[in-house]
């Protein structure tokens, strides 16, 4: 019964913040930080023998009426996986993330809709019935909209209702899959249901006609792509984070996106043996075209928050990748691959955390976030530059780092599934590697520009936001066991419907 309570919980506490007036900072922090670590604790109980299934189940019946022989059921469902307990961990801890960098003058309202983010991403990877997890999804969608459109900067207005017509669409094929699913099932079983095992399982979709499993396959798959985002469905996201608030940048990259991952491989991947294999090379070739666009659309900015949102991108392009060679390996490779790209859905949310904080802290003091702005800042900040170029450095991959995990895992994996196409996956590396050194070499190091004058570092409590998602980010690169243990159990555990 934890898991109902915990949401309950965080829902109170959501609605609190948005009338906590000028504690409203410091009630969410506080707040958050003693629920993140009582979820921690249940989740070491818990998981402490986990085999790769769906444990901490719970269901409450909302409606069930029978009749003339047809059954309807609507419930309440949760339940978590190795895979979704880390990410509703991720989650926490991220919105702690944004909520800690958020300006002191923003209002409670500000600050409640980063709760409201946090709380429904956690919901979205705790629920196992559609309706509910479309509702979560929504949860998602409409306090970031809020927080674009309130509280960005340039041309706010038109960005965010690009950003809501964007991913809206992706929304709206989703309930229509969903919806479609329902009603065939209802027609195969006289049962009316929303629940995830049913609609998505392997033997009821068989029994689907081709039009009808298409066009499931397209809705979901375009409502997730556009989520994480894959190239050419990723048009909403550079311009998003260019005006949102870096707390909302913080909660785009290691929030929105990894709803897109959560979704191929947590939602939709039991079903993919239904996939044509056409289908399938179409999804690797996107990731492998992905992840070298990025990799050259971020070498040609100059700003560094658009950079790092198009690298954010280029980052979650794994994950597309790992989702389709997954499909069509077997045995260990499949596993490592499914958990691998697992992996690199919750690391990219502490590196590109970390960048996007770091980033802030310099703006801040120089008032700029263009490359050829800055210059020398090592010199004047030796602390914000040294944050910031570890996280430059955990976004291209490097050991130590927790980015490296999940991009070496999908790397090595899919050369066994894609042969010497797995060059390109390298090439787009060596790209984002050079482009990240030459960012960090034109703004942190060399002549200091003079006319940004006398800079003051970072302030004892802002060293030690930056420290915490750092220390998160070595952790988790040096120390990976601690998750690819949960992950390999569970993606296993997926395989065996092959």
């Amino acid at each position: 019964m934890f898991l109902p309570y915990f949401l309950l919980v965080l829902f109170i506490g959501v609605v609190i913040t948005f009338f906590a007036r000028s504690y409203a900072k410091y009630f969410s922090m506080v707040f958050l930080g003693i629920m993140s670590v009582a979820f921690v604790i249940y989740s070491f109980i818990r998981f402490n023998n986990y085999l790769g299934n769906i444990i901490a189940k719970y269901n409450y019946v909302l409606a069930n009426y029978t009749s003339s022989g047809i059954h309807i059921e609507l419930n309440f469902s949760l339940g978590l996986t190795g895979f979704t307990d880390l990410l509703v961990i991720m989650a926490l801890i991220v919105t702690i993330f944004a909520l800690s960098i958020g300006e002191r003058e923003n209002n409670d309202t500000f600050f409640g809709l980063l709760m409201s983010v946090g709380f429904g991403l956690v919901g979205l990877f705790s629920v196992r019935n559609f309706l509910f997890f479309y509702i979560f999804w929504e949860v998602v969608l409409i306090p970031m909209f809020f927080i674009i459109a309130k509280y960005g900067t340039i041309n706010k207005e038109k960005i965010s209702i690009k950003f809501f017509i964007y991913t809206h669409v992706g929304s709206l094929f989703l309930l229509l899959s969903i919806f479609m699913l329902s009603t065939y099932y209802f027609i195969e079983f006289k049962v009316f249901t929303f629940q995830i095992s049913d609609l998505m399982n392997l033997a009821f979709q068989k029994s689907l006609p081709k039009f009808a499993l298409y066009f499931s396959f397209f809705g979901f798959l375009l409502a997730f792509l556009i989520k994480l985002p894959t190239f050419p469905l990723h048009e909403w996201l550079p311009n998003a984070h260019y005006t949102a608030p870096f707390s909302g940048s913080i909660l785009l990259s290691g929030g929105l996106l990894s709803m897109g991952g959560y979704g191929l491989l947590g939602i939709l991947y039991p079903v993919t043996p239904l996939f044509p294999k056409s289908l399938v090379y179409f999804l690797i070739i996107l990731g492998l075209i992905s992840v070298v666009y990025f990799a050259f659309t971020s070498m040609f900015q100059t700003n560094l928050k658009r950079m790092i949102a198009y690298s954010s991108a280029g980052e979650m392009a794994f994950v597309t990748i790992s989702f389709g060679t997954s499909i069509i390996s077997t045995g260990y490779v499949k596993t490592f691959d499914l958990a691998g790209g697992m992996y690199q859905t919750i690391a990219h949310a502490f590196v590109t955390s970390l960048a996007f904080a770091s980033l802030l802290f310099i703006y801040k003091r120089t008032h700029t976030i263009q490359v050829y702005g800055l210059g020398g800042l090592y010199r004047q900040m030796p602390y914000a530059s040294t944050f910031f170029l570890a996280a430059l450095l955990g976004s291209l991959g490097l050991p130590a780092l927790a980015g490296f995990i999940g991009e070496f895992s999908v790397t090595v994996s899919s050369f066994e599934t894609i042969g010497l196409f797995a060059i390109i996956i390298i090439f787009g590396l060596i790209v984002t590697a050079a482009y990240f050194i030459w960012a960090a070499q034109r703004s942190l190091y060399g002549f200091y520009n003079e006319k940004l004058g006398p800079l003051k570092d970072l302030t004892k409590p802002e060293f030690l936001i930056l420290l915490f998602m750092l220390v998160s980010s070595i952790f988790f690169g040096v120390y990976p066991t601690l998750m690819f243990k949960l992950l390999a159990s569970y993606a296993k555990a997926l395989s065996v419907v092959f």
